[in-house]
């Protein structure tokens, strides 16, 4: 995987502890489950763009099952609470440079996955 060393270095100094633990993960597993493990990323992001464009509901069961596999994606890095993984998904629609990943497959999809994970944490995450 190629990251990004502006990226890289902006994660650092937001969040140095879950930085070091997550960079611990990702060395410790084989270059085939890394590249596994991010292509399992690409196809929940182009799952949750293909049940945006078919105007599923964010509360749907379908929609919800997404997010927990994004969930359960973002805890293999760092597990969020509720107010963290409420927090990432604002991130995804105010920065560009995540809203890209989703906007890409159908605009305004970041603001459908963001309002997707604000449920599924208020109902599933502790504080």
């Amino acid at each position: 995987m190629i990251v990004n060393p502006l990226h890289a270095k902006e994660a650092e100094s937001r969040w140095p502890k879950e930085y070091v633990e997550s960079n611990l993960k990702l060395k410790s597993m084989s270059k085939s489950d890394q590249k596994k493990l991010f292509e399992l990323g690409e196809e929940n992001i182009k799952n949750v763009a293909d049940a945006f464009v078919m105007e599923k509901d964010a509360s749907s069961e379908e929609v919800q099952r997404l997010i927990e596999v994004h969930y359960n994606w973002v805890s293999v890095f760092w597990k969020p609470n509720k107010d963290s993984y409420i927090g990432l998904g604002k991130m995804y629609v105010d920065d560009p440079r995540f809203s890209i990943n989703y906007d890409k497959y159908a605009p305004g999809c970041a603001e459908f996955m963001a309002k997707a994970m604000h449920i599924y944490a208020q109902e599933n995450l502790p504080n």
